[in-house]
């Protein structure tokens, strides 16, 4: 590997967490935000050599270089951003009626009426979440990250960000009773 390559892979490393905290922050889809921090990185690659590693008097640190390099691809990020919500919106997929009657159908067999009630029970108690709390839910849940990444993250303490998460259950499992019971 040459040096050039390991710079990349190091600078890319140490700020990949923090790129798709900003970049879910933008898309709010943590699936997209993957997918844009992939092109990300194949952008920022590609334009390695456009990134100055030697800003300043010759005196640079490595933490500014990483400040640099994350300014630096937070921007590139920015551009993907914009360039996948232009690609979404004139690429959406519509099915046919007869398509969306089958897939009604077949997933009206292979689910249960109660699990069924519980899984929009439980969309609708997640779509009344705030911001913040729908944040951690889905770094959580839908990505699969643990407490202390989250708190990197998000630049809190590990125990703020488990008393958040714990409230934030505590939360959902009410509004779900509250959903089921109003229901029966």
């Amino acid at each position: 590997m040459s040096a050039k390559e390991e710079l990349f892979a190091e600078l890319f490393g140490a700020n990949q967490l923090r790129l798709f905290g900003y970049v879910l922050g933008l898309v709010r889809n943590s699936a997209d935000a993957q997918d844009i921090l992939q092109q990300t990185a194949v952008t920022a690659w590609l334009k390695f050599g456009d990134f100055d590693t030697d800003v300043g008097d010759g005196c640079e640190t490595a933490a500014a270089t990483q400040t640099n390099f994350f300014r630096w691809t937070a921007t590139i990020a920015r551009h993907e951003t914009l360039n996948f919500k232009r690609y979404r919106r004139r690429s959406r997929v519509y099915f046919d009626q007869e398509l969306m009657e089958q897939l009604g159908h077949t997933i009206c067999e292979l689910t249960s009426d109660s699990s069924l009630d519980r899984s929009n029970a439980l969309t609708n108690c997640l779509n009344k979440l705030p911001d913040g709390d729908n944040n951690l839910v889905e770094c959580r849940y839908a990505h699969g990250l643990g407490s202390l990444q989250i708190a990197e993250l998000l630049g809190r303490s590990q125990s703020s960000v488990c008393n958040s998460l714990r409230r934030i259950r505590e939360n959902l499992l009410r509004c779900m009773q509250k959903s089921l019971s109003a229901e029966s």
